[in-house]
């Protein structure tokens, strides 16, 4: 008896077995995703550099390919068009030498070289002027906190001096407030700062590990930023030789959107906030405004997050400008309110531009939704990342519109009741709501004349 395969239960017992074989191995996965995250952490930590490489290139590749292109290539192929016309003019009517020089190489060397002489420099400049401007700030805080417990005391006993009990009950809130504060700044948080040292020592293989990881990661971003072009080119041969061309030119398309939608916002962000940052640290030296620095920092970093950064920088400031002089803080908070609408409505539009495409709405809900899921780094790349998604979705959508044949605006559907599903036709609202009569009078006029115009062109065609 001979036995005869039949494709179609083959098929399927090949199909259910790869099927139970899938929920088995899901089931397993999730009993045990606690190793599972462990597994890919440990492997993310070992790329940690490559990581560390990537963000620090992707950050200051812009900043690379500006000195790269208008900057150097510029001015190393101006130096050969003179060398090439005073041969001209020497030597007339001989042909010039060939060009040896290799220009890109040689202006991408120094591009790469100088950004990160200009990265570190940044860094250690901030480093610099903080670090002991916070040491002495927090110091003195602890020194003068008695002072400034009097003085409020003092000016409570003043302002409620006619409502006894409310002062009382303002007092004990405002002593127990001053012991808990002054206890946490002279035991806690002192000591560290002064036992800095220990802590450091402590952790010495960690601390020794980040600053290896960070160093490498240096090195790593001077490969990248040297051979971009290179990396991209090799991605693109993967990405063809693995799918189809339709799919893999697919990818590429949403590779570039979601650079353009992070690498304009975040690198903008970032030189917009140094500007802002660059500006408090100007204007309060200027006017001799104590912690200038420590609130230029201050200011500049947190101007990275949309919205709210200005407002978490300045509570922390105007605490600090308030206990030296309250009427710095007064110019403080004008300063401040100038600059971020200078920031708001001049720098950011031009550094940054309408990079999202989000409305305020949507902004704020992915810069809410990134910090939950991210923390504080959430709070920069959560914008951008929902911007991606946003318009991916919002391209699906009009996709599937217009294969069905209707609007892809969604300002077409304010007055749409409902779609007859037999004809496909729109049912409207029996007095559209959003409908405006001072605004159907232009449309009606607008469509009387282009009636008129293509009766104007008929007469004239007929009497040609």
């Amino acid at each position: 008896m001979n036995f005869r395969w039949d494709k179609k239960y083959l098929y399927w017992g090949v199909t259910a077995f790869l099927v139970i074989a899938a929920a088995i191995v899901f089931f397993l996965g999730l009993s045990r995703v606690n190793e599972i995250l462990g597994a890919v952490f440990s492997f993310l930590s070992i790329l940690a550099p490559v990581l560390y490489g990537f963000v620090i290139a992707y950050i200051l590749s812009p900043i690379a390919t500006f000195i790269e292109k208008p900057c150097l290539r510029r001015l190393f192929y101006t130096i050969q068009d003179k060398k090439r016309e005073k041969f001209e003019r020497e030597h007339p009517g001989e042909e010039p030498p060939p060009k040896t020089f290799p220009v890109r190489k040689v202006a991408r060397v120094l591009s790469v070289l100088i950004t990160m002489i200009i990265a570190l420099a940044v860094i250690t400049g901030i480093i610099w002027i903080l670090l002991p401007q916070l040491i002495d700030t927090i110091t003195m805080l602890v020194n003068n906190m008695p002072r400034y417990v009097t003085q409020i005391s003092e000016w409570v006993s003043q302002t409620l001096k006619n409502y006894p009990e409310a002062e009382q009950y303002v007092l004990q809130f405002t002593d127990g407030i001053s012991d808990m504060l002054n206890k946490w700044l002279s035991t806690d948080l002192l000591p560290q700062m002064n036992n800095i040292w220990n802590l450091i020592s402590s952790n010495v293989m960690n601390i020794i590990s980040v600053f290896m990881n960070l160093l490498l990661g240096l090195v790593i971003a001077v490969y990248f930023l040297n051979s971009k072009e290179l990396f991209a080119a090799q991605s693109k041969k993967m990405l063809y030789s693995i799918f189809k061309t339709r799919i893999a030119n697919k990818i590429i398309y949403t590779t570039r959107d979601i650079n353009k939608s992070f690498g304009k916002f975040i690198t903008g962000k970032i030189i917009d906030s140094f500007i802002v940052g660059m500006l408090y640290v100007a204007i309060m030296s200027a006017f001799n405004m104590p912690y200038a620095a420590l609130c230029g920092v201050i200011m500049g970093i947190t101007c990275i997050i949309p919205y709210f950064g200005p407002f978490i920088g300045y509570i922390p400031c105007m605490l600090l400008l308030v206990l030296v002089d309250p009427v710095q803080c007064i110019y403080f908070t004008i300063m401040v309110l100038i600059i971020q609408n200078i920031e708001g409505n001049i720098l950011a539009p031009k550094i940054i531009g309408d990079s999202t495409g989000l409305s305020s709405f949507w902004v704020i809900f992915g810069m809410l939704l990134g910090q939950g899921l991210f923390g504080f780094v959430g709070l920069i790349i959560g914008i951008p990342l929902f911007a991606v998604i946003y318009n991916f979705i919002k391209e699906r959508v009009v996709h599937r519109l217009d294969k069905k044949a209707l609007p892809s605006d969604s300002n077409d559907y304010r007055d749409i009741h409902h779609i007859d599903a037999e004809t496909g036709e729109p049912v409207f609202f029996p007095h559209p709501p959003y409908m405006k009569k001072d605004k159907e009078k232009p449309n009606i006029k607008k469509g009387i004349k282009k009636i008129f115009v293509k009766e104007k062109h008929k007469s004239t065609d007929d009497k040609k």
